[in-house]
């Protein structure tokens, strides 16, 4: 019963801080102009008659409150306009588009999660040995380098020097790898994938390995180890369980992050997701794409802080409900 009333509050309070993102999205894109007419201002000839329709095409006539009830109620059926470039619905091209993002963004988190977990146990069960300062020395090499250089490195490397992958897009242009769509999809999608979980281990890693430094001196381990326990039971089972919460915690935000760090990702490799649709969209000024961008983008990274808040309490009883 506590944690259903606990769920039950978290989830409001996910409503109404989404309620204020919108707000906060909304106003901060219409306090920039009128976007039809900085559209227009570098299309002359263009009528003043016709720019009048196109503001009432896209309920632009409208005082900025009325807009943003209106532009709410829509969002509330997943109606997030129609783009002004693209002229097609928002929802569908931010669905369209951010499938190519997920495509690359989840198996490199998945895998970044499963080396740093392993990586940064080991390395904190051998402290101040060898295999630590090699783990260390990488995890904080990885966190030092430019994702952008990183990107062109690998696109030198096995693009250009040895032929071996694929340098940009999500397809070939020239004929199916082997004729398959599938295997040709996955061969575009290696260099942005190693790309993001080589940047996603370099963090999980080093929160890892310190989290389970701090875990293995506890009065607990120590008791475990005191009954007999083996070695690789007490570290995988009773340790682990207690040093991966803070780690869900940056995974949490990694999740929600995913379309907010994907335009760096997307550009370098000219992949054509959610990221680059966004950026695209920044410099045309296409409105409805940017704020229904940012409206999934804001949703997605409260969402996953949510489930982190409710994991917390089905992972570790000692945490309070109150």
């Amino acid at each position: 019963m506590r944690l259903t009333i606990y769920i039950v509050r978290r989830l409001l309070f996910a409503f109404l801080l989404m309620v204020g993102v919108s707000l906060i999205i909304f106003f901060l894109v219409n306090a920039v102009g009128d976007p039809i007419e900085l559209m227009m201002a570098e299309t002359p000839g263009v009528s003043a008659e016709t720019i009048e329709r196109m503001k009432v095409h896209y309920g632009l006539d409208q005082d900025p409150l009325t807009r943003y009830f209106i532009w709410l109620g829509k969002l509330l059926s997943l109606d997030f306009g129609t783009s002004i470039i693209y002229n097609q619905p928002v929802g569908s091209l931010i669905a369209t588009w951010g499938w190519q993002t997920f495509k690359i963004q989840v198996p490199a988190i998945l895998i970044a999660l499963a080396i740093a977990i392993f990586v940064g146990t080991t390395a904190a069960r051998r402290q101040h040995s060898r295999t630590d300062f090699a783990v260390m020395s990488g995890a904080l090499l990885g966190q030092s380098l430019p994702a952008f250089f990183l990107g062109i490195l690998l696109i030198l490397i096995f693009s250009y020097t040895f032929d071996v992958l694929p340098s940009y897009g999500a397809y070939s242009t020239r004929g199916y790898l082997w004729g398959s769509v599938v295997a040709d999809g996955l061969w575009h999608m290696v260099l942005p994938v190693a790309m993001l979980a080589f940047f996603n281990t370099a963090t999980l890693t080093l929160l890892m390995r310190s989290n389970m430094v701090d875990v293995l001196k506890l009065d607990f381990i120590a008791a475990a180890r005191a009954s007999g326990i083996p070695e690789r039971r007490v570290v995988y089972r009773h340790a682990l369980r207690v040093a991966v919460i803070p780690v869900l915690t940056y995974l949490g935000l990694l999740v929600g992050l995913m379309l907010g760090t994907a335009p760096v990702t997307e550009t370098v490799f000219t992949w054509p997701g959610l990221g680059y649709l966004y950026v695209t969209a920044i410099h045309q000024l296409d409105y409805p794409i940017i704020m229904g961008a940012s409206m999934v983008i804001a949703a997605m990274l409260i969402a996953a802080t949510t489930l982190t808040d409710i994991a917390y309490v089905l992972i570790d009883p000692r945490i309070r409900l109150e």
